[in-house]
């Protein structure tokens, strides 16, 4: 038995392997898969919008997806306690049914109309503060903290949009995945699990919320980047279907902004709306089709 294996943001201990039943075990499972991605707030008010996962609805689809396809035949998991084979191979049984239901949890939650969801809403506030470097953060005035941490390990792309952004914006946030955990986009990682990504900045201007990723120009066609922005605008476009009040009222957009055509476009004195606007990423562009 293996007492601990990690494969991407899901991690099985040996709790999993104590399970006593199969409902146990179905029960494990589902906390494996929507692990960090049901995040329903107790507060009243929030801002970021967040999908709910309907746990009910996938246990389900564990167990059906055991009983019918994991081996290829039927598979009666109380027949002579048979269940307890998928606690075996060092976890290899248990990592496939997850890898498996996590694709078809993404998918579940991409077929999710408005009409059908129940929308939260996260206020960045809810956090703080942000613990930083001082000698890499920023002063900066269109946020709610008093300053905004950039990396520092090739991070000048970003503060250069920050500082840049502060001067015409209504608000921007820096988004960091570790205090803003709420701020999160379900996606399929190009070796099949799902997995959660951060856009690095929310932008607020007078008519649109620009979720920003700032990129090297060497990055712009990685697989994964390509997967997360397909991820996204699906996500972008069940936003934009809500009422306005439900979106802050204004137009949701995914911008992917390259280091090349930030500083083009800023040595052209353009404005951080016009920037985004030339950066949004398109249907037709994130899943290679022609227009």
């Amino acid at each position: 038995m293996t007492v601990k294996t990690r494969f991407g943001e899901y991690v099985v201990d040996a709790a999993l392997f104590k399970s006593q039943s199969y409902n146990e075990y179905l029960q494990k499972i589902v906390g494996i898969v929507v692990n960090r991605m049901a995040r329903i707030s107790q507060r009243k008010n929030k801002v970021f919008p967040v999908l709910q996962v309907n746990n009910v609805a996938i246990l389900g689809t564990i167990d059906c997806y055991i009983r019918t396809r994991l081996f290829g035949c039927a598979f009666d998991p109380f027949d002579d306690n048979n269940w307890k084979i998928l606690l075996l191979k060092n976890g290899i049984v248990t990592d496939h049914v997850v890898k498996e239901i996590g694709k078809a949890v993404f998918e579940m939650q991409q077929s999710v109309t408005p009409t059908e969801a129940k929308v939260d809403r996260r206020y960045f506030s809810e956090v703080p503060e942000l613990r930083m470097r001082d000698n890499f953060s920023l002063d900066i005035v269109k946020t709610i903290y008093d300053r905004l941490p950039y990396p520092s390990n090739k991070g000048e792309f970003e503060k250069d949009f920050m500082m840049y952004a502060d001067g015409d914006v209504e608000a921007l946030i820096k988004i960091n995945e570790y205090y803003h955990n709420f701020a999160t986009i379900s996606y399929i990682r190009t070796d099949g699990l799902l997995s959660l990504y951060s856009p690095d900045f929310l932008v607020k201007t007078s008519g649109k919320i620009y979720l920003v990723e700032t990129k090297a120009d060497k990055d712009m066609s990685d697989q994964n980047v390509l997967q997360k922005q397909t991820a996204t605008l699906d996500w972008v476009k069940r936003i934009n279907a809500l009422p306005p009040h439900e979106r802050m009222d204004r137009e949701w957009a995914y911008i992917l902004l390259s280091e090349n055509h930030f500083y083009r476009l800023k040595e052209n004195t353009a404005s951080t709306e016009e920037i985004c606007e030339l950066a949004k990423v398109s249907d037709a562009m994130a899943r290679g089709k022609l227009v």
